[in-house]
C-alpha cells in the first residue's frame, strides 16, 4: 500500500518534538504568571506546525487493512475510556492529553489508510473538493456546527473562571492542547482535519510530491482558518483552506481523466444540492 523506497525520518524526531512541546504546555498550565494570550499564540505558532510535521514520521508506513482496523479500534477504545475519565474530572492534565493523543493517532491512521487506497495522485483532487464541501456544510449547517458552538462556549467559560471545566462530549472530537498560562485545554482543530493532514502528507510521500512544500501549505491553511475564526468570532471550516491551498500548490502534478473530472463534478453538484436543500429546509422551519 505504501512506497517502501520513500525516505523516512529518523527516530521519529517530529513525534518526539511534539511530545516534548505538549509536555511543556502541560507544565506551563501550572505557571500562573505566564500570559494565556502568549500561550495561545504559542499553540498556534508551534503546536500547529509540529502536529503537521508528526505526519511525516508515520507517512508511508501503511499497515495492511486488517492491522489498520485493529489500530483504529484500539485508538477509539482509548479515546472513549479517556473521555469518560476526563468528564469525571479524574486528573484532567493526564486524561485529557491521553484523549488528544488517541484522537491524533486514530485520525492519522485513517488518513494513511485512505492514502494507500488511492490509485494515483490525481485522485487527491476529488477527495479534496468533496472534503472541503462536506466540511463547509458540517460546520455551518451540520454536526460540526453544534460541536463548534459547544467549544466556543466552553472555552469562554474557562476564560471567565480561569480554571478547567469538564468539556462537553462533542469537543472531544477536537484536537485539544494544554493552554500555557491557564488551567484548561484549548481546541485547535477537528478530527476531519487530522485525517486530511495525514492524507496529504502521506500522499505527498507516496506519489512523489514535495513534502516540505505541502507541509507549508497545510500549516498555512490551518493558520488561515484560525485567523478567520478569530476575526469572525465563529467556528470556521479548516478543510476549504487546507484543501484549497494543497490543490493550488500541486495542481500541475495532479491529473484526472475527462471521465473522472465529470464524475467529480457530478458528485460535488449532488453534495451542493443536498446542502442547499438542508439549508432551505431549516429556513422554512424558522
Amino acid at each position: 500500500m505504501g512506497n517502501p523506497g520513500a525516505r523516512q525520518t529518523k527516530f521519529y524526531i517530529f513525534t518526539v518534538l511534539w511530545a516534548v512541546f505538549y509536555l511543556v504546555c502541560i507544565e506551563l498550565t501550572f505557571v500562573t504568571g505566564f500570559s494565556p494570550v502568549i500561550g495561545y499564540y504559542l499553540l498556534l505558532a508551534i503546536g500547529i506546525p509540529l502536529t503537521v510535521l508528526v505526519a511525516i514520521d508515520w507517512a508511508n508506513r501503511f499497515p495492511v487493512r486488517k492491522t489498520t482496523l485493529i489500530m483504529v479500534i484500539v485508538g477509539v477504545i482509548i479515546w472513549v475510556i479517556s473521555l469518560i475519565l476526563t468528564r469525571a474530572g479524574i486528573n484532567w492534565r493526564v486524561m485529557h492529553p491521553i484523549n488528544t493523543v488517541a484522537l491524533l493517532f486514530t485520525g492519522y491512521v485513517i488518513g494513511y489508510w485512505l492514502t494507500g487506497e488511492l490509485e494515483k495522485a490525481g485522485h487527491l483532487i476529488p477527495v479534496s473538493i468533496l472534503g472541503a464541501l462536506v466540511d463547509i456544510w458540517s460546520v455551518f449547517q451540520g454536526p460540526s456546527r453544534s460541536v463548534g458552538e459547544q467549544a466556543v462556549e466552553h472555552v469562554s467559560r474557562q476564560i471567565e473562571t480561569g480554571a478547567w471545566q469538564a468539556p462537553p462530549i462533542g469537543t472531544f472530537a477536537l484536537l485539544n492542547f494544554p493552554h500555557p498560562g491557564a488551567e484548561y485545554m484549548t481546541p485547535i482543530f477537528g478530527f476531519g482535519d487530522l485525517v486530511f493532514i495525514a492524507l496529504f502528507i502521506g500522499g505527498s510521500k507516496r506519489f512523489g510530491l514535495s513534502i516540505w512544500t505541502n507541509v507549508l501549505l497545510v500549516v498555512a491553511g490551518l493558520w488561515l482558518s484560525v485567523i478567520a475564526a478569530l476575526a469572525t468570532n465563529n467556528p470556521i471550516p479548516a478543510l476549504p483552506f487546507i484543501c484549497g491551498l494543497f490543490l493550488i500548490g500541486n495542481f500541475k502534478k495532479l491529473d484526472l481523466s475527462k471521465k473522472e473530472w465529470k464524475l467529480t463534478f457530478i458528485i460535488a453538484g449532488a453534495v451542493l444540492f443536498v446542502g442547499l436543500l438542508n439549508f432551505l429546509g431549516k429556513l422554512i422551519n424558522l
